[in-house]
């Protein structure tokens, strides 16, 4: 399980300058987080008074932590990052809840043993950070996830994946450029071409250590780790919400 261990996404992430930029970045990247991020509280269907525990698997700013406590106030919520810095920042974004947030620095391979008390878990989610895992990553994580659910729980993620056909992914990652210049332009007020975009999402891809994985693969994996159910929540092009009940 090693080959993604604290390699370089744990760096490219943690780093000031991608800390501070990463909120308007993401709103350039994914324009569907918010979007996204509320299906994923739609989805579960607890009582909004419910005294709920949440993992939330790539807490990044705290963007999704945020927007579940807005939704579910009485929830509690384990916020796992590989990132010191970017739990620095989502605590300033949860500044306001922090006795209902536990942070945890770890890596998700690391989990099982950060964290072997973990149990009795209400719903697992994540917001775009699942896509950096290997799929035999993936299969330990969603095994281990299975083990620390309560009857019944949910998993729920928002993730990016690649197009089952070639055609459609060219054409998928075609439109996420255009849509990608246009927002440059109006949140960086700043002009780029389709090709220099291209180039520096590619960089970017391999710099963050993006192993993109067919939806399909994902939802594949959820079954075999015991999950009695995998569904496909939303889908708009390359990105989804997706999950499993236990």
């Amino acid at each position: 399980m090693g080959k993604n261990t604290l390699r370089e996404t744990v760096y490219a992430f943690n780093n000031t300058n991608t800390v501070e930029t990463y909120d308007i970045d993401m709103d350039v990247w994914h324009p569907n987080r918010i979007k996204m991020a509320s299906i994923v509280c739609e989805v579960l269907p607890f009582d909004r008074a419910e005294n709920l525990r949440f993992l939330d698997l790539g807490v990044g700013t705290g963007y999704l932590s945020h927007k579940i406590i807005e939704i579910f106030p009485n929830a509690t919520i384990v916020a796992v990052d590989a990132a010191e810095l970017m739990i620095d920042k989502a605590k300033l974004r949860l500044k306001n809840h922090l006795e209902q947030v536990t942070f945890q620095l770890s890596t998700f391979q690391e989990l099982p043993n950060t964290m072997k008390d973990l149990s009795h878990i209400d719903a697992v989610v994540s917001s775009f950070a699942l896509h950096h895992l290997y799929k035999e990553e993936k299969e330990f994580l969603f095994r281990y996830i299975h083990s620390i659910l309560k009857p019944h729980g949910w998993f729920v993620g928002c993730d990016i994946f690649k197009a089952s056909d070639a055609i459609l992914e060219a054409r998928f990652r075609r439109l996420h450029f255009q849509g990608i210049q246009e927002r440059t332009r109006t949140f960086k007020h700043q002009e780029k071409s389709l090709d220099q975009i291209s180039s520096e999402l590619s960089d970017k891809e391999k710099k963050d250590g993006d192993h993109l994985l067919f939806l399909t693969d994902d939802l594949q994996i959820i079954t075999e780790a015991g999950f009695r159910s995998a569904e496909c929540f939303w889908k708009e092009y390359r990105e989804a919400v997706y999950g499993g009940i236990k």
